[in-house]
This record gives C-alpha cells, structure tokens and sequence, in this order.
C-alpha cells in the first residue's frame, strides 16, 4: 500500500509516514489536507509528500478533506523554509496559513454515569456535581473548571464506573454556504397555475413565471416565498408535482456585499520618477526575473500607482498578485483604490472579517476564481497559483512581524522569500524603509528605485512636502502656555483650519484617558494584578484597564493605601485629547479612531469614510491614523506627544520614532491646500524628530547606522530573542538559567545576553524572563537558528506550565 509523510497541524515537530487507502489515493496528494489518527486523537494534518516508505504498525489516513489541495508546492516549501529559519514546528506554520475554523479533530469528553455516588466528597465529589449539573464536558474544560482534576482522578473515577471519558470527533466550523433558488421546470409556464388548487401553490407559479418573463431564469427561494407567503412545504409539493426545479447554489460571503459598486479610478499622469520605477519593475516582470525592489517614494509621490499598473501588467501576463498593507484600517482603502481597476478578481483576508468570509476568499482564491489577495501579514498565505507580483506596502512597518503565537514570522522577509520560490518579483514601498531593506539596497541584494516627488496636483506642479514646527513643551510650561495636552501654537493652528473649513488630524499614540493615576499624598499607583504594568484610566467607562491582559477595575474615590481623595491623573490619552478639543473647540466634529472605537466589524471603514466625507474636522487617534490615509482636505497634522517611543528601552526606538513622525507628517497637504506640521516635544533636540521636521530620511540613516553598527545591532547583526514564562517566577528563572547555560555550551561566535528579567516582568500571571543571542557574522543568516533549535533539542520538555518562545529577528525586545 503507497504511503504519504504527513505533518499534524499540532506544535510537535515531526512528519509522520501514514498509509493511503486505496479509495483516497487519488485525493491524498500533497497539500491536501487530511484526517489522521494521532496517538489516541484524530487529527487534521497535511500530506507533504507521497512515498513507498515501508514500516511496521503504519496507521492509515482516515479521510482527504480537499478536493483541490490547499497548498501548493511552492506553499509546502515556504511554510518549511518558515519552521526551519524561525525555529518553530512544521505544523503550527501549516495551521496560520489556513483561514480558522476549517480543521478536524478529536477530544476526550467526560460523562456521567448512572451509578450512585455514594456520597463521594472532595473534587471527585466536584467532578461529579459540574457533570450533573452542565452534562457531559470535554477533559480540557472539567481541568479549568476545578482545581486539582488529574489524570489519575479521572481514571479512578473510571474504574467505579461514576464517570465514562469517550473521545468525539469536532467537525470544521465552518463551511461552504448554500441556498436555493427556484426556476419553472421545461415546459411549463403560467397557465399551469389554472391546475392547481392551493392559493400558495398557484402563487409561487405565477410569481416564478412572471420573474421568468423578466429574464430572471432562476429567483432565490428565500425571495420567492417572501412575496407569496408561502412555505418551503408547498415549494417541495410543486418539485414532488414536477411543476418546480430547485437548484443548491453557493453563497460568496464576502465584506463587499454592502458597499457600493468603486467608481471609476481617475486616469493618472506619472510624473518622472513614477515612469521610470514602473519601467524597471515592467522589465522585470516582463523578463520573468526573480527580483526585489526597495521603492523609496516620499508620502504622496504614487507608489499606489505604481503598484496597481504592475499588478495590472502581471495580470495581464496570466499571473496573480499579492498586496500586504501593515494595517486593518488601511484595507478599506487599499481594497476600494485596486478593486476600482481589478473589480471581482480581488479578494481580501483579515482578522476582522467573519470566519464564513475569510473560508470564502480563501477557497476562491485556491480555485483561482480571485487572482489579486490584499491584506495584513497573514495574506501572505494567500494560496495562489502563479504567484507573479508580491507587494509590501509600508514595509518599516513593526505590525508586519507576528509576535504571539508561533509562527513569529515577518511577513516582509516571507515575501521576499515567496517571491525567490514563485519566480516572481517583490516590490517594497516605502518613505521611510527600515534600515535593513536600506542596507540590503546599498549592498546590492534589493534594487533601489527612489521617487522623490509628491504627484502633481490638477491645475499646478507637486505638492511639496509640508513645513513642520517643533514646539518645545518644556518652554510652553515655563511661559505659562500649556494648558493642557494641547500647545498654544497647536491650538492655535487648529483654530485656523476649522476657520477654513479644512482637515484636521491629530495623533497621540496612547489610548484611553490617563496613562497614569496617581495619590499626591502617599505616590501610589494602581496597578495591574496580573500583569506588572500600571492601568490606565478611560473615562468613558470610568473605569481602569489594563492595556496588556484586558483587566478591568472602578477607579477608586480614594486612595486605598492612605485614604487620600487627591488622585490626579497624569499625561494625556486619546479620549483626554478628544475630551480637551470638545472643551476648546465645541462647535469641532471629532472623530476618534483607537483600539476602544475600532474593535467592531467595519469599524476603521465607517471612521474614515465619514471624516472622507467631511462629517467631521478633526480625526485623532493612535498610530493607526499616521499611514496611509489620503485626504486631500487635511492640511494640518499635530503630534500631540513626539517622545512617546523615544521613551522604550529598546535600540529601534529612534528608527521608530522617526518613522512614525515622518509617516504621519506626510498626510497633511497632500491635495491643491498647502500643508503643515506641528510636532510637540519636550526633547526638541533628538535626532529623530530634528531629522524628521526636515524630513531628512538620509541624514537620519548617517546618524543612526553608525551606533547599529558599533552595537552590532541589525541591520549589522542577527539577534534572536528568546522569552521563557510561567506562572511560578523561580521555576521561570532557573529554566531560564538552564537553557541559557546549554546555549553557551554549544559555541559558535554569539554573543549572549541573560537571561534577565523582562522589561514587563509580569504579563497575564505570566513571570517573564529574557536571553537575547547577538550574532555579527556575516554570511550566516541560518547559524542563529540552528544554534537555537539544537539548544531546544537538547533541553528537551520544559517543567510543566513553562513555555520558551524564540522570536528570530525580533522588532522589539520588552
């Protein structure tokens, strides 16, 4: 019998060789999905390869769950290249490439028996009461449920026959989505309705009939029995008669349903720096070279342009495209500019789509009905055939790197490497590229395409980039100015704009009311239980929140260490922004856009679509607000607090910054109305915001390679940071303590430093610790990994409770 060599979609790193039936061979191909038994559970896994491979005691694949593969071969390659170079399991990277919901497995679930108790006390007593009070429950569930549930309880409970543990299959969650629809059968037509005797019956003929005449071939059953009143009793009557065909018809679910069909896209002229980027990338495409491009554009020089002519020219050539956004809330905008030009070849996956839309894209995309997939990070396991064009919009961007869980991959380097295996060329935009891609430019390794100029506005020459002012915090608290989160020259400048008529938009990158509450009598600060972070104060809720495990607590009228009642509440979020501008500026429509005001479907669409409408004047909010939006009405962009990330220990800080600066200068002027910037600070003289106020990328990387390289931080160095938790702080530290030990043991020239406690040394009830290994050797992008994954083999399983999460070429180390 052939056999197949299977990964379970499980965090165990191994492939297993099963038997294929002989009624599955045809379907159990690679990259199809399979069902597999797996110890004493079944299991969703994906064959990888087919093979002759003899062995004794081979368990067979118990069904294929795919018609058509999910994975192509280049997927299978990629997702491998993932486990290997992020040192993770096979099977986890498998599982983040399928749209959730979609596999099958097993679990234990505990019943109760008829057997009397006897009055059994103790959590076997406990076991028993949850049983008869909620029925059966899975093993999983009784565990959370009550403290000190073992295996060896359960067993015993077993043997007294009190309980009966059974395993159950749990089936996809989601699946295709289906509906029927009406026609009148051959030959029959609206006299018919003169045979029948029931009023519903003759209804539905001469409704079907009359749509029928329309040109309506085929009408939705739902609609049909809607304006008849009739019930689906009669229509499986007139099918039984002959005098009706229903037909099953799938349903597209899809976010497109409710919004308006894209005007047409405005035909654009390129300006100089346009024409030349879409030249090279042509040729490229046209050559069918494996290739990657930086694409260097300041805000508001085109590179959208430029994306969608090439993705057009891929098109055209019979090839697909990928296009990665860094944020949910620029999708919408991103989805509507490229379905404009592609129409219903594009498809979208993100997190904020229901399960049944994203199954949909997803399958539609691996049947090839879409051949354009637009999204955050995760689009970039868009299964497309022919992959001819990746782009990564943004590529600077830090949310392109997965944190938790496992695979922590960075989708900018997984589409760089798609690219290589697809034969297809990457192109990476961005004003303010990361100092990797900046350094991989230099070197040769990516092509450098540059656009120095914003597109011409209709009627004039470019838009030229906005002046921006540094206003000294420092100096306005010391002149008596400050009132507030808001500058005397911001407000000012606010005043202005709503005078005019223009745009206004605001970024504070910390949501919710107050960072910090504080007793001025004693110093005390709230802080999380669970996590060792301070809470943060909403006043919408009047409530405290951690930002880190989601706590919530009433802000007290006191203080509960000195009973004080003078609790003031330092520095400023997003709704104490929003709250300040309703106090100077009432007559002001504001929108505010953060985590709390966006966590709703569509949310980020109906924010800005409506100050795209003009239904308000000032839009503020957190990072979200700094990339990518293009109002041609915002003429004025205020940063409430520059030194909010200047303030992390971490070396990407000052990149971060200015990037972040940079980016959401650039939204303000980007139309015919001249620009402005004001940035507050109470470090006017840092590097980051003096270069950003210039808007000066160049001497920002002449400042800061340097102190990269003389760290040996990346872009010079490979870092990988490895993070251990646990509920039990010592346990924690001596696991820390022994892995690191092993990791020196191995050799090779790294650096290690650690293992120490996190910067936030407690997150969830979860103690953290931290050992970051630095590497400087040129040539070897792999060795860190390998080291690390060697270190992992030979320390085997961690105690119980602790976990070890490797994060290769991390973006922060907190």
């Amino acid at each position: 019998m052939p056999t197949a060599r299977v990964v379970p979609l499980t965090p165990v790193d191994k492939v297993y060789t099963y038997l294929v039936p002989a009624e599955l061979e045809a379907e159990a191909l690679p990259g199809a999905r399979v069902v597999i038994p797996f110890g004493a559970r079944t299991l969703t896994g994906v064959v990888v390869e087919r093979t002759d491979e003899a062995g004794p005691r081979l368990k067979p694949i118990l069904d294929v769950l795919d018609d058509v593969p999910s994975f192509s071969p280049v997927l299978l390659r990629l997702t491998q290249w993932i486990a290997d170079y992020y040192v993770c399991a096979w099977g986890d990277v498998l599982k983040a490439a399928l749209p959730s919901g979609t596999t099958v497995e097993s679990h234990r679930v505990v019943h109760r028996t008829e057997r009397p108790s006897l009055g059994l006390n103790g959590v076997g007593g406990q076991v028993l009461a949850l049983l008869e009070a909620d029925g059966p429950q899975p093993i999983g569930t009784v565990q959370q449920s009550i403290d000190g549930v073992t295996a060896s309880l359960l067993r015993r409970l077993e043997r007294d026959e009190l309980i009966r543990v059974e395993k159950e299959l749990t089936s996809a969650s989601v699946t295709v989505k289906t509906e029927w629809h009406l026609s009148l059968a051959d030959g029959v037509g609206p006299e018919a309705a003169d045979s029948l005797r029931g009023a519903k019956q003759t209804a539905i003929i001469e409704t079907l009939a009359r749509l029928q005449a329309d040109g309506e071939v085929e009408s939705r059953q739902a609609d049909v029995l809607a304006e008849t009143g009739a019930s689906s009793t009669t229509v499986k009557s007139l099918v039984e008669k002959g005098f009706v065909e229903r037909i099953e018809k799938e349903i597209v679910r899809t976010p497109f349903d409710t919004e308006p069909e894209p005007e047409p896209p405005p035909v654009h002229e390129l300006n100089a720096g346009q024409v030349e980027a879409l030249f090279q990338i042509g040729a490229a495409l046209g050559a069918g070279e494996t290739k990657t491009f930086l694409l260097h554009g300041v805000t508001g020089s085109g590179k959208t342009e430029v994306y969608i002519r090439a993705l057009r020219h891929t098109l055209e050539a019979g090839r697909t495209g990928i296009v990665l956004v860094p944020e949910i809330a620029l999708t919408p905008q991103t989805v509507r500019r490229f379905r404009a030009h592609f129409g219903d070849r594009v498809a979208v996956l993100h997190s904020r789509m229901s399960a049944g839309e994203r199954y949909d894209a997803w399958r539609h995309l691996n049947n090839g009905r879409f051949d354009v997939a637009i999204g955050p990070r995760s689009a970039i396991f868009a299964p497309l055939r022919n992959v001819g064009l990746i782009v990564v919009d943004e590529e600077h961007e830090g949310s392109y790197k997965q944190f938790d869980p496992a695979p922590r991959y960075h989708a900018r380097d997984v589409a760089v490497m798609r690219a290589h295996l697809e034969r297809a060329v990457c192109v990476l935009g961005s004003a303010t590229p990361s100092l990797e891609s900046t350094l991989n430019a230099k070197a040769g390794k990516y092509e450098l395409l540059t656009m120095p100029d914003r597109v011409p506005v209709p009627g004039r020459k470019a838009a030229e980039l906005p002046p921006v002012e540094i206003v000294d915090l420092t100096w306005e608290k010391k002149v008596r100015r400050l009132k507030g989160a808001l500058s005397h020259p911001l407000r000012e400048a606010i005043r202005d704009r709503l005078e005019k008529g223009e745009g206004i938009i605001l970024l504070q990158n910390r949501r919710g009311y107050s960072p910090i509450v504080t007793c001025d009598d004693c110093g005390w600060t709230p802080e999380c239980r669970d996590c060792a972070v301070t809470l943060t104060y909403h006043k919408s809720h009047r409530h405290l929140r951690c930002h880190y495990c989601g706590l919530v607590e009433p802000l007290p009228t006191r203080c509960p260490q000195c009973g004080s009642s003078d609790l003031a509440r330092l520095g400023a979020g997003t709704q104490r922004v929003e709250e300040e501008l309703a106090e100077v500026f009432p007559d002001a429509r504001v929108l505010r856009m953060d985590l709390d005001t966006t966590g709703r479907k569509n949310a980020h669409q109906k924010i800005l679509d409506a100050f795209g409408r003009s239904e308000a004047d000032i839009l503020i909010g957190t990072q979200m607000v700094a990339k990518g939006l293009d109002f041609a009405r915002v003429t004025l962009v205020g940063v409430v607090d520059a030194d909010t990330g200047l303030l992390l220990p971490d070396f990407r800080a000052a990149e971060r910054t200015f990037q972040l600066l940079m980016q959401v200068a650039g939204r303000a002027g980007r139309g015919a109305l001249r620009g402005e910037v004001i940035l507050q600070t109470r470090s006017p003289d840092n590097p980051a915001l003096q270069h950003a106020a210039r808007h000066d990328f160049a001497g920002f990387i002449r400042t800061e390679l340097p102190d990269r390289r003389a760290f040996g931080y990346p872009p010079y160095g490979k870092l990988v940071g490895v993070e251990f938790k646990g509920p039990s702080e010592r346990t924690v530290q001596q696991t820390a303590e022994r892995w690191t030990r092993l990791l020196r043991q191995q050799g090779g020239a790294v650096e290690v430093l650690g293992p120490n406690p996190a910067f936030i040394g407690r997150v969830k009830k979860q103690f953290r610790f931290h050992t970051i290994v630095k590497s400087t050797e040129p040539g070897q992008p792999y060795a860190l990994s390998r080291l690390v994954r060697a270190t992992n083999d030979q320390f085997g399983k961690p105690p119980n409770g602790v976990r070890i999460n490797v994060d290769v070429d991390p973006v922060g180390l907190l």
